[in-house]
């Protein structure tokens, strides 16, 4: 996770700003061009069929992985939330291309994740328990609400599904 911001320089301030994103942060292109022009590249020549779909498997859910412990260290305002949702769109689209179903399946939960940092307080309950979101691990969902800049302020506990209420399926 350090490594991602150390290597590619992810700012404190890229998702904590006041201003809205139009595009990806530095660090999310620079990331995807490395993923798109030194790695993808990389395997797809001396490594085919079955072979190839196992390490871009295992490269993606890696990345993930990896991509998913460096968000959970910043916070976010409103509008780094939307820019988190910008750097998510663009490192789907590289994704796409490691062609492996799973792999896009993991980050279009990282997309339904980034709207916990969006959504009004009042409407939480409603992201928490619909489709791939339901399926997480309370304490993580917890974990990721409050990543939000307003999440004291604006007395998010109280909003949140009990434990008991929370069902995995």
């Amino acid at each position: 996770s350090s490594g991602i911001n150390a290597e590619y320089g992810q700012e404190k301030d890229d998702f904590n700003s006041i201003c809205t994103a139009q595009n990806a942060t530095k660090a999310c292109n620079e990331v995807c061009q490395f993923l798109s022009t030194h790695v993808i590249d990389t395997f797809k020549g001396p490594i085919d069929g079955d072979n190839l779909q196992h390490v871009m498997m295992e490269l993606g859910v890696r990345f993930h992985g990896a991509l998913l412990d460096h968000l959970l260290t910043y916070q976010y305002s409103i509008a780094g939330a939307l820019q988190l949702i910008q750097d998510i769109h663009r490192y789907k689209q590289t994704v796409h291309h490691f062609k492996e179903p799973f792999v896009g399946q993991l980050f279009d939960v990282m997309s339904k994740l980034c709207q916990l940092l969006i959504v009004e307080p009042d409407k939480l309950r409603e992201i928490w328990d619909e489709g791939s979101l339901a399926k997480i691990e309370h304490g993580f969902l917890v974990q990721f609400v409050k990543l939000r800049a307003d999440y004291r302020k604006s007395n998010i506990q109280s909003k949140l599904p009990a434990y008991s209420a929370h069902v995995r399926q």
